[in-house]
């Protein structure tokens, strides 16, 4: 499934490539913020755990990001595919000790865009993501829960990139939200009621969508005036052309 996906995605940036006027590429990193669901106890939680109906809200910690990206430009239009490793932290304020939730991905986002005035572009497009097992502290496996300790979610998502970004010359700031397009389903949940003072609880269903702020930078970038031949020099015995040593 992951290589298919990217073979999907290589396919389709490739022709995109071949026409730029200009293409360069680059590193990013950043912080994000993931969302998840609220958990609510149900049942007994013995005789010192709490009454069954207590939420507990999902506390948004934040979360790391860094990869790199290729980008082909075509006049105002873009198109920016990227590789990224996406690190996701949250917890919960249970009456006895919080209880971290953790969560990391690869993704493979396919960015379109456009230079709207200056140095303000915005963006749009798929993002194929290859997702860890989600943890939770404190999840023992029992009777009581459904599929494995902690969450038992997709591997596999494809969800929606929105974003602007903010350039000046070589090093760019970059606004993100990305759209879970499916809804997780609700899970029991079994935990450690001498550790956490919660026993069984259900997690809701949630959207998984993702705030990020990153920073970018061009490590190489040709321009339109000097592509082809920057092309034509890759072919030459006696020198390797590159456009930043004229």
């Amino acid at each position: 499934m992951k290589s298919n996906y990217l073979l999907i995605g290589l396919l389709f940036c490739l022709p995109f490539s071949l026409q730029a006027q200009e293409f360069g590429f680059g590193v990013r990193g950043g912080f994000n913020t993931y969302s998840i669901g609220e958990i609510i106890t149900v049942g007994s939680n013995g005789p010192n755990g709490p009454e069954a109906g207590l939420v507990f809200d999902p506390v948004e910690d934040i979360g790391f990001q860094f990869g790199g990206y290729f980008v082909a430009q075509f006049g105002k239009f873009y198109v920016r595919p990227e590789l990224n490793y996406m690190s996701f932290q949250n917890h919960y304020d249970f009456p006895d000790q919080q209880s971290k939730w953790t969560r990391s991905k690869i993704d493979f986002p396919i960015l379109l865009g456009y230079d709207i005035i200056g140095p303000v572009s915005v963006y749009a497009g798929p993002d194929f993501g290859f997702f860890s097992d989600a943890e939770i502290e404190g999840v023992q496996e029992t009777s009581f829960t459904t599929g494995n300790v902690g969450p038992d979610l997709e591997k596999t998502a494809v969800n929606l990139n929105f974003g602007v970004t903010f350039k000046f010359k070589s090093i760019g700031i970059d606004l993100r939200y990305e759209m879970a397009l499916a809804e997780t389903e609700e899970e029991r949940e079994d935990f450690i009621r001498s550790a956490y003072g919660v026993n069984l609880a259900d997690l809701k269903p949630y959207n998984p969508n993702v705030l990020s702020l990153s920073v970018f930078i061009d490590i190489f970038r040709t321009d339109s005036g000097n592509i082809g031949e920057f092309f034509a020099g890759l072919f030459k015995s006696d020198k390797c052309y590159c456009p930043y040593n004229k």
